[in-house]
């Protein structure tokens, strides 16, 4: 999977390009990111995180698309739990 490059208007806003479902920003020293949404206590125990750190854009990028893949997943796991 190729890394995204920097968008142009990153460093005006301070907010970086990501999905959808992520708000990212510089940090000290690096990048983080924070969930847009909230998380369901089955996803939050089952290793969802809300919020990540990485040294650089791409690697930010990566997490947040790993961590929104694994949210899914863990839902997905929650639904079929429910069933009788």
């Amino acid at each position: 999977m190729p890394k995204r490059s920097v968008s142009n208007n990153y460093g005006k806003t301070g907010q970086l390009p990501l999905m959808s479902d992520w708000e990212g920003e510089r940090s000290d020293g690096g990048f983080r990111a924070q969930r847009v949404s909230g998380l369901s206590e089955y996803q939050v125990l089952n290793g969802c995180l809300g919020e990540v750190r990485a040294q650089d854009e791409g690697e930010l990028w990566l997490l947040c698309d790993a961590q929104t893949r694994l949210s899914e997943r863990i839902a997905l796991a929650e639904s079929t739990r429910r069933r009788p």
